[in-house]
């Protein structure tokens, strides 16, 4: 799981690292924003996974007391 989170941000990386490129931006200028954007989008990734699993974690245990008799 750890290999593919990196690997999107890597791809988020160089993606924008050739989009800054072309935009005309100075070498530092390029990897400062390309790095920025690494580390927002393992943010990103993360938090979907993690609040994916939240809500799966929240829907089986919601349909465990669903047998009440009146």
């Amino acid at each position: 799981m750890n290999k593919i989170i990196f690997q999107i941000g890597i791809l988020a990386f160089c993606v924008a690292a050739v989009a800054y490129a072309s935009l005309g931006y100075d070498a530092v200028d390029i990897v400062a924003r390309s790095f920025i954007v690494f580390i927002a989008a393992i943010v990103v990734v993360v938090a979907v996974i993690v609040g994916t699993s939240l809500l799966t974690t929240k829907q089986k245990h919601g349909t465990e007391g669903s047998g009440e008799t009146a």
